[in-house]
């Protein structure tokens, strides 16, 4: 009997190491796992700001250009504003000239009485 008591704890003790390198290989490969968890998230987080940055870059080119456009328009519609440009297009376009100096009839402004703020009278 007694060397079956000692056979039995020896199984218990022997049976005890194996869970402790069960928990010590459990912590390697936990470590392990997290290390690839953290690389895989750190490259994820590189690649999605880099192409966030491209995309950036993209919409700075695109404003630009788009600057560039507003100005170039505003200058063709300053220069077609112009009063040149203007009565060269009325003479060409629909055949008015300028009248001489006999033509003109200059009317004197009158100046009209403003409307009484008074609606009631």
């Amino acid at each position: 009997m007694a060397k079956r008591a000692v056979a039995a704890r020896g199984k218990s003790r022997s049976s005890g190491g194996r869970v402790t390198r069960r928990r010590g290989r459990s912590v390697v490969a936990l470590t392990l796992f997290g290390f690839v968890l953290v690389a895989t998230s750190v490259i994820w987080r590189r690649t999605f700001g880099q192409t966030q940055s491209r995309m950036v870059q993209q919409l700075e080119r695109q404003r630009q250009d788009l600057r560039a456009q507003r100005a170039q328009l505003q200058r063709e519609i300053r220069d077609a504003a112009s009063r040149d440009k203007i009565t060269a297009t009325a003479e060409q376009r629909l055949r008015l000239r300028m009248p001489s100096d006999s033509q003109v009839i200059v009317i004197p402004r009158r100046d009209i009485p403003a409307p009484s703020r008074d609606a009631s009278k």
